[in-house]
């Protein structure tokens, strides 16, 4: 008797089981369908809409605008975001900076648009070299695509989002200047101190979260004031600042030896004194600091300030320090970065026309083979890759790389947990800062790539928003990230 009373116990716990079993297994039928549906809605969206949206990066790219004179690319997005309402709010840190919101309840889902071109980098969208104004700037990073890409992923959510009935607070930062002083004065005024989640993406020649780290920087002028006299009749009247310029580099190509790995000086000299018969009295140098950490440009500036005063004492001259700019090492959030690429397995890649194919080929022929590589190996992706002049397909690179750049998305990731992606705008080889990387982001199949990319942030953004759970994970994860502290804090 007791073991048919055990028997039906175990019968009964197995019945239990298989009921949770199921209804568990319904349950995640049931996400699964919600998933699909709200990544169907909103590549329906966006595809209505692309015209529109190409439009945009194409008059951006056409109106090139470097750092801190975004007047007008500023005013094109947030003319754009209050007609379809969003609130927009200008900020008073750095011009052409903004903030365009719409909700007011539940989660913060942010994305991050750039718009800034580089000096002298003008470019015609073809496969030769052809500045379309010779000496002007151009979109040789392709802030044109970029700043489109994320516009597309906040309309693009907070439109899936109500279609959804779910309450959440979707967020598009104007981030002018990216290519000197960046975002950092809007983190450091605490802009981005109430967001759950922030999402960027950047233009490259792969399709892949960018799971890899950035390094941090520091660029900063040091300044020598010495005394003027003539160097032939009273040279021992004088004190050189150049001496001291010299000094001072001097210092920095032994120190290269006894810094932690991964630090890198890089420097010119921006004034050398009037003329050659004068002890110059006024010099100048333009340092970069680069490290893997922020802690470690810290570090190594503890260095640099020991070098400065050293040249002013065997100089008898007079140093000063201005600090221009400075980004913290990009920290991915593996859970943004896995929701990432689980949205990039859900919508379907933009397939390239026979035109754009034969234009990425083209273009691709004009970097030697050699180089091509550079775009790869420091993400770990496959050279196998350049076979093609377009990469067609997910890849997942850069998990445990860190790039030699710096990003102002860093400066955010210590805020709040940041996830961003790269999506293959360029052809295969082709790197950002180069002419070729600005005629392809003038090009029909770059702008698909974008929206393409305001997809997946869209979809990532919905995912986030409806599953509590990711957020959450994101959350715990980002308690481990060190205390935020500028490099420019010096």
């Amino acid at each position: 008797m007791k073991q048919r009373r055990t028997s039906h116990a175990a019968h009964g716990a197995a019945q239990t089981a298989q009921a949770a079993n199921g209804a568990q297994s319904a349950a995640n039928v049931a996400a699964g369908d919600a998933r699909r549906s709200i990544a169907c809605e909103i590549s329906t969206w966006v595809d209505a809409r692309a015209a529109e949206y190409d439009a945009i990066a194409r008059d951006i790219w056409d109106h090139p605008e470097v750092s801190h004179f975004e007047a007008r690319s500023s005013a094109i997005y947030r003319e754009r975001l209050a007609a379809r309402g969003f609130a927009v709010q200008e900020y008073p840190e750095m011009p052409h900076s903004f903030c365009a919101v719409k909700g007011t309840r539940g989660p913060v889902i942010a994305f991050m648009g750039e718009y800034d071109a580089l000096p002298g980098m003008s470019q015609a969208c073809a496969a030769r070299r052809e500045p379309a104004v010779e000496g002007a700037p151009g979109h040789a990073c392709g802030h044109n695509l970029l700043g489109v890409g994320s516009l597309v992923a906040a309309e693009a959510l907070a439109h899936a989002l109500e279609r959804a009935g779910v309450e959440a607070q979707v967020r598009f930062y104007g981030c002018p200047a990216e290519e000197s002083l960046g975002r950092i004065p809007l983190v450091k005024a605490g802009r981005f101190d109430d967001v759950d989640a922030a999402m960027t993406w950047h233009p490259a020649d792969v399709f892949t979260p960018h799971r890899y780290t950035t390094s941090a920087n520091l660029s900063l002028v040091i300044s020598f004031q010495g005394r003027a006299s003539h160097a032939g009749m009273a040279p021992h009247a004088g004190r050189s600042a150049l001496d001291a310029v010299q000094l001072f580099n001097l210092s920095i190509e032994f120190m290269r030896e006894h810094v932690a790995p991964g630090t890198l000086f890089h420097y010119v000299i921006t004034n050398g004194g009037a003329k050659a018969n004068i002890v110059p009295e006024f010099a100048a140098v333009h340092l970069y600091v680069r490290a893997p950490t922020a802690a470690g440009v810290r570090d190594a500036m503890v260095r640099v300030r020991k070098a400065i005063h050293g040249a002013e004492l065997m100089t008898e001259t007079r140093a000063s320090v201005s600090i221009k700019a400075g980004k913290c090492d990009y920290i991915p959030s593996d859970a943004i970065q896995n929701t990432i690429l689980e949205a990039m397995r859900m919508i379907a890649l933009p397939e390239p026309s026979a035109e754009e194919l034969e234009f990425a080929r083209e273009l691709q022929k004009t970097v030697a083979p050699e180089d091509r590589k550079a775009t790869l190996l420091p993400i770990g992706a496959s050279v196998e890759l350049l076979k093609s002049p377009l990469h067609l397909s997910i890849g997942d690179f850069g998990a445990g790389k860190r790039i030699g750049g710096s990003l102002d998305t860093g400066d955010v990731s210590y805020i709040v947990p940041t996830g961003q992606l790269n999506t293959a705008t360029w052809p295969l080889g082709i790197g950002a800062h180069t002419w070729q990387s600005c005629a392809a982001s003038g090009g029909s199949w770059a702008m698909k790539a974008a929206r393409y990319a305001g997809q997946i942030l869209a979809l990532a953004g919905a995912l986030l928003a409806l599953e509590p759970a990711r957020l959450a994970a994101a959350a715990k994860e980002h308690r481990k990230v060190p205390r935020y502290r500028s490099t420019m804090d010096v």
